[in-house]
């Protein structure tokens, strides 16, 4: 599965710093499935998040990275 990407676009850097007049939301946590024994994969996960933020004309940035039951980053399982 290909991994889909987006840019965001920040308005002119002053002093090295990112200026942007919106407001957001901070996102730390974890997802994972809700029955037993499923699994989400990363790239299917980030396809359907990019699909979700597009859809309400938002953008993220940050990182993301495929975790086990106690959070601990391993290897994509879905590359």
């Amino acid at each position: 599965m290909r991994r889909k990407e987006f840019i965001m676009n920040y308005s002119k850097p002053k002093n090295d710093e990112l200026i942007s007049e919106e407001k957001g939301v901070k996102l730390d946590g974890f997802v994972l499935p809700l029955k037993d024994g499923e699994q989400i994969g990363h790239n299917e996960f980030l396809n359907k998040f990019v699909d979700f933020l597009e859809a309400e004309g938002w953008s993220y940035t940050g990182m993301s990275v495929q975790i086990d039951a106690n959070g601990d980053s391993i290897e994509d399982i879905d590359e």
